[in-house]
């Protein structure tokens, strides 16, 4: 028997055991639609992890130092880093270490009241060198950034996010606007281009940059900084020069040499990784949790198929009787169940990627078609065909025609 002949006789076997043949192609169509979901939308989650970590930590190929060796809860501020970081200490960093392209100094602060007018917001004060938005990759959306001369003259000027736009200027231009930091007076020169959610779910709009040496002299009144960030010149070799600025600034603090660091160097790449790893370590769980209920589903084809060989002896003996060898038998039930378990995979296929945009639109996820999970379902489709048919089919072939007729 050829493979066509085999095809249609398979074919015409479905129809008429329409209901067996359904329930055949449910398990594989369940099992697949799942793999389809979970290993598209853990995909989409993952980038989007990681896309909000970046905007979270701008470019990676940055290093920050931070005060204080110990951990830390939330971002550095003002009211919760050691005074140990000095404005001497970055200058050293951008002139002493081999690697490093550039510094920028920051001093920062949670909850300050913010005022124009009879309105009143509390936000996050970010003094900043003028290179700061240049190191982490940000866009003015309107208006001018910080410039190196606003630095140098303590410039009371203020660079401000979406947030507080939207909240002290709804309904008219924020740009050349004066608005109270505390009790004093700063004239908005630039809005920051929207930056959305950051990876906790957090606004990342809701600040205002200022000038580093304004903030540090007219409005906190401290001379340490909650973080220097410095950019290298070749990303490869950050564990190099995070070694380097590590003995620097040892030496300029006068530490023992058994005595811990008063500071911290984070190196946003590896923390990408390390988040990039668990999304992706989930992903691969949640794919594994599919695919067992695909092999579910073939153990279901394989319990219906060795059913159907039962009931259907009798057509057995007649095919083997006019001639049909013990290998036609064996091909027309390995070709039944390859036929259904491929059917069910293209089901399952068309429905996971429905299903897929639906939970994404929900989950406000990017819709990512990902080609590896539709390769891997289709071959799984065939694979558990093949797989949980070949033994029905073998027993099939193994009927006695003679016992079959009597039966």
């Amino acid at each position: 028997m050829g493979l066509i002949s085999g095809l249609k006789l398979a074919c015409r076997s479905m129809v008429r055991h329409g209901m067996r043949t359904f329930l055949m192609m449910l398990g594989v169509m369940v099992g697949i639609a799942s793999l389809t979901i979970l290993y598209s939308v853990g995909e989409s989650t993952q980038q989007v992890t990681v896309n909000r970590f970046k905007k979270m930590v701008g470019t990676f190929d940055t290093v920050f130092i931070r005060p204080g060796g110990g951990p830390m809860r939330g971002m550095a501020s003002l009211a919760n880093v050691d005074p140990t970081l000095r404005f001497e200490d970055a200058k050293a960093i951008a002139s002493e270490v081999p690697g490093v392209r550039r510094v920028s100094l920051m001093q920062s602060a949670f909850d300050i009241d913010v005022k124009y007018r009879d309105r009143t917001f509390s936000t996050f004060i970010t003094g900043a060198s003028a290179n700061w938005i240049d190191i982490r990759g940000e866009e003015v959306a309107l208006g001018s950034m910080i410039t190196d001369e606003d630095v140098q003259q303590l410039g009371r000027v203020a660079v401000i996010g979406a947030d507080i736009k939207k909240e002290l200027f709804p309904d008219e231009e924020a740009i050349g606007k004066t608005l109270r930091i505390g009790e004093v007076p700063f004239q908005v020169k630039g809005i920051m281009a929207s930056r959305g959610a950051g990876p906790g779910g957090g606004s990342m709009d809701n600040f205002i940059l200022i000038p580093v040496t304004t903030a540090s002299r007219r409005l906190f009144n401290r001379d340490y900084l909650t973080s220097v960030a410095a950019q290298l010149t070749d990303s490869d070799q950050s564990a190099a020069v995070i070694q380097r600025i590590t003995a620097l600034l040892r030496e300029r603090h006068h530490l023992a040499a058994t005595a811990l660091n008063d500071f911290t160097i984070t190196d946003p790449r590896a923390m990408a990784n390390q988040v990039a790893q668990v999304s992706s370590t989930l992903s691969k769980t949640l794919t594994g949790v599919a695919i067992i209920a695909m092999l579910i589903g073939g153990v279901v084809i394989m319990s219906l198929m060795l059913i159907a060989v039962s009931e259907r002896r009798k057509e057995i003996g007649v095919r083997r009787s006019v001639g049909a060898s013990r290998q036609d038998i064996l091909l027309q039930f390995l070709l039944e169940a390859m036929l259904v378990s491929c059917l069910g995979g293209i089901v399952g296929i068309a429905v996971g990627l429905g299903g897929t945009n639906i939970v994404d639109r929900m989950q406000q996820l990017p819709v990512l078609l990902a080609r590896d999970v539709l390769r891997l379902a289709a071959g799984l489709s065939v694979g558990v065909g093949l797989l949980f048919g070949l033994y029905p089919a073998w027993k099939a072939a193994r009927v006695d025609p003679v016992a079959a007729l009597r039966s």
